[in-house]
């Protein structure tokens, strides 16, 4: 039987003030959800850290706006306020093939893995650097099974040292998983939001990932924008210019540009959308208006 619940207070009557305001700042409210607050410090989309207040990835709701808290990578300086920002870190943003270091029984929501010299240079892992990354496991003998788990937590390791790292997922692997030398490949994902830095680093290989509304210095933690309305630098002609076109997508060095004009410069035949124009023009003027539409 449903428990009845109560809620003892005064009766509201008349106007309790205007709506989506916080109290005691009196500006425009903010939602932060799903959002792991980790020194308790209230943080805004106009502010930067060189603490880190959040976890990489946790999203804040601004009006129709969507925030995610990323790291910068690299000094992030006008223009990068009208300008698409990236994840820079290469090859779906680094990718380490490890092998596990011991049988890890069913239903373990830690695995460890042997940690070496992974990618192209030696590489240290920091504690909890991956944290809101990914793990995926998979290959033989575990045929047809594959898991992909957030990872919530690792362990620090050293580069070059075969030593290893134990990772922590947020749910349970529901199959066990053999030992070193079984076959098995581990994939290490860090979070896209850990390594943010402006466009143009590592051209045509980019993906757009956010709009920087502030300039951030490097390694501070900052929220970058991923949904709604906003303004970027168009790449010749805006958006809109061209006749019955109004998909928005992502140009040179961080710019936005038209995909019939991207498709016809042959720099980049399948470029990435990043959301439509704003606003009508029946004179073909074209708009930087642009609802942004990366991650909600």
């Amino acid at each position: 039987m449903q428990a009845k619940s109560l809620l003892y207070g005064r009766r509201v009557k008349g106007d309790i003030g205007p709506l989506n305001i916080d109290p005691r700042t009196r500006l425009p409210g903010a939602i932060l959800g799903p959002c792991v607050s980790l020194t308790g410090a209230e943080q805004y989309y106009t502010e930067q850290s060189i603490i880190q207040n959040f976890t990489l990835g946790s999203r804040m709701k601004v009006d129709e706006r969507t925030f995610h808290y990323a790291r910068a990578g690299a000094d992030l300086v006008p223009p990068c306020t009208y300008r698409l920002s990236v994840d820079c870190d290469l090859n779906a943003a680094t990718t380490w093939d490890m092998p596990i270091q011991a049988v890890t029984l069913i239903n373990a929501t830690q695995i460890n893995v042997t940690h070496g010299n992974y990618g192209i240079v030696a590489t240290t892992v920091a504690e909890n650097e991956l944290v809101n990354g990914w793990i995926e496991i998979y290959g033989s003998p575990i045929t047809n099974v594959m898991a992909h788990r957030r990872i919530i937590a690792n362990t620090a390791s050293l580069a070059g040292v075969p030593a290893f790292i134990t990772i922590t997922v947020d749910r349970p692997i529901d199959f066990a998983i053999p030992a070193l030398g079984a076959g098995i490949t581990v994939a290490l994902h860090r979070s896209p939001y850990n390594n943010v830095q402006m466009a143009g680093v590592y051209p045509t290989f980019e993906s757009a990932n956010g709009l920087a509304p502030i300039a951030v210095a490097i390694g501070n933690f900052f929220w970058l924008q991923t949904w709604g309305h906003c303004m970027i630098a168009a790449q010749g002609n805006p958006p809109g210019f061209q006749l019955n076109s109004r998909d928005v997508y992502l140009g040179p060095a961080g710019t936005i540009i038209d995909f019939v004009a991207a498709y016809a410069a042959g720099a980049n035949i399948s470029p990435q959308r990043i959301g439509y124009v704003i606003g009508a023009s029946t004179n073909g003027d074209g708009n930087n208006d642009i609802m942004l539409q990366l991650a909600p």
